[in-house]
């Protein structure tokens, strides 16, 4: 399993537990100067809240889709109805009833796996904490049970259809792209998110959380001569310059988002950072955040735009907790004693479970240095402390969503959760950016969800306009695996096949295995839909060279191909609905 402990690189961790007296006489520039790297800041949750009646109770149809002509089926074990989804790492997976009943007889888990509660699906885990009491942890929809091999624990299903992932081993050469790789791209990538991973820690958000989606979409944006990515945080700023262009919904939207900013900065409520995200001064608890609001003269509106962005914000400093300790074994004693006499560390009384925990969080390796070289620490003692702080320091990484970790397993939710490089909404509830403990593991197998509602047929560009024909890697250093099952609706995959454009149809409990190299993408969907994608393994995501956009064939006729795909959709509405 690759262990991902920390990082060295400067740009790492955002110290948010100091926070500086407020200066009275800056003035916030809408035109400041922003990173380079950021686009939005939004809320998780992929799909709109819609209530399904129902998902496919197992796996109906299994097969791998190949670049040729014709697909090959895909075999089910007679002891647990498990499939090999991908034969080099013995992955199997599991659905449904079949994984109810999988987990109903299991406690002890011989394998690294992962258990995905997608909509309508709820359960209940049972485990320790790291102090050894018992614990029970309720599993929502929309959760993952991130379990390492050798762990105990039990998983009882309440309603609904799981799936489980097992992989037995990890690719040879899958530990070449981690934060230690020798390739200085792929370390580039962990420092670049790493950086961005700072904000979610520290609470932070963009202003431009304050507009709906349709405002920041890039196409809309550039009808107005706006370019989303040079103004990076001053969406709200730009859309207010360009509001006489604006339909009228549209320009009271970006009214209310910018008289809610101006008040944010009037009222001294939050601190500007250079790169233009925004951090509340204070986090207040959720009963005390309105009043605040209304003793500065927000109006409700305003109020109940801001409400689920503090909560959001204050979560994630909650999360943030894990930045505070670390385990004693990695300090020198007389180290510890110096550090807590120079404030650093708290002092701790009694039964400390073997932990430190310090008074405030570094942004880097060189903040902390600075604090032990302030403390009269010598370099060589300094040297220890920040190699002892970077292997147990797990901030930086994307545990937004985090809901529990012990040393054996971890739970996630969808709804939390953010895309840590952009910092928009997110379908992958796992992927190998997450931690599966506290010492630093993450998972070799990443899962999504997409989520949509609609009566008709629905291209896949008005619900995710990123998705284009692309490939995954076939090479011995470098492959990928992905795994599409409907667990309700149906979709068209755009596939080339011997060279030529095909639409394929999958529809609800069908398990579809789409090998390294060949080129695909989903075109439409329908009706309650829900996919569940596995990729084998994870790829930090997509960082590293893992999805290939590609040039289609010289046939790749987008019209046809959607007109296609919105065909077999309705013959497939039509055919379930007699």
């Amino acid at each position: 399993m690759l262990q991902i402990n920390g990082t060295n690189s400067i740009i790492q961790r955002r110290n948010y537990a100091y926070i500086p007296k407020a200066n009275q006489n800056k003035t916030y520039d809408c035109a400041q100067a922003f990173c380079p790297y950021d686009y939005s800041n939004i809320r998780a949750n992929f799909a709109p809240q819609i209530n399904f009646t129902g998902n496919a109770q197992r796996i109906s149809n299994a097969y791998i889709i190949t670049g040729e002509e014709k697909d090959v089926p895909l075999l089910v074990t007679k002891e647990n109805e498990s499939y090999v989804i991908d034969f080099d790492s013995q992955t199997e997976i599991i659905y449904g009833t079949a994984a109810a009943d999988y987990l109903s007889k299991t406690d002890n888990f011989e394998y690294d796996t992962q258990v995905i509660f997608p909509k309508k699906a709820s359960g209940t885990l049972y485990t320790h904490d790291s102090q050894g009491e018992r614990k029970k942890i309720e599993l929502p929809e929309n959760s993952a049970v991130l379990i390492n091999a050798g762990t105990r624990a039990k998983l009882d299903v309440k309603e609904g259809y799981p799936m489980l992932l097992v992989s037995k081993k990890d690719y040879d050469w899958y530990e070449r792209y981690g934060k230690d790789a020798k390739d200085v791209n792929i370390r580039n990538k962990f420092s670049e998110l790493i950086w961005y991973n700072s904000h979610l820690y520290n609470g932070e958000f963009t202003p431009n959380i304050l507009l709906s989606e349709h405002l920041r979409d890039e196409r809309f944006l550039a009808s107005l001569g706006v370019d989303k990515y040079q103004q990076r945080n001053g969406l709200v700023c730009a859309l207010w310059d360009k509001r006489d262009n604006l339909d009228e919904n549209s320009r009271k939207e970006v009214e209310l988002a910018k008289s809610a900013l101006d008040k944010l900065h009037a009222c001294d409520l939050v601190e500007s950072k250079a790169d233009g995200y925004l951090r509340l001064k204070t986090m207040y608890e959720k009963n005390y955040q309105r009043k605040v609001f209304e003793e500065n003269g927000f109006t409700e509106e305003e109020i109940e735009m801001l409400l689920p962005i503090c909560n959001q914000a204050r979560q994630a400093r909650i999360d943030a907790k894990l930045a505070f300790r670390n385990s004693k074994k990695s300090f020198k004693p007389d180290h510890i004693e110096r550090m807590q006499a120079a404030g650093i560390l708290h002092k701790t009384k009694g039964n400390d479970g073997g932990y430190i925990y310090w008074a405030e969080t570094f942004g880097n390796e060189n903040e902390l240095r600075k604090r032990l070289y302030d403390a009269g620490f010598n370099k060589d003692e300094e040297n220890e402390i920040v190699e002892g702080w970077i292997k147990e320091n797990v901030v930086g990484f994307d545990i937004s969503g985090l809901k529990f970790i012990n040393d054996g397993l971890a739970v996630y939710n969808l709804n939390d959760k953010l895309n840590n490089w952009t910092h928009e909404k997110t379908n992958w509830v796992t992927n190998s950016t997450v931690l599966s403990s506290d010492d630093g593991k993450t998972p070799f197998v990443g899962v999504s969800m997409v989520q949509f509602d609609d009566e008709i047929p629905v291209p896949i560009k008005d619900i995710r306009s990123g998705e284009k024909l692309h490939a995954h890697p076939n090479l011995e250093e470098k492959r990928q695996t992905e795994i599409y099952v409907i667990s309700s609706g149906a979709a068209v995959l755009n596939v080339v096949k011997n060279g030529e454009s095909k639409s394929q149809l999958l529809k609800e409990g069908d398990l579809a295995v789409v090998g390294p190299g060949v080129l695909h993408c989903v075109q439409s969907v329908l009706g309650e839909y829900e996919h569940i994608v596995a990729q084998v393994p994870s790829a930090f995501q997509y960082g590293f060279g893992f999805k290939q956009i590609v040039e289609p064939p010289a046939d790749y006729d987008e019209k046809r191909l959607s007109d296609q795909a919105m065909e077999l959709l309705r013959e497939y509405q039509l055919s379930v609905s007699k």
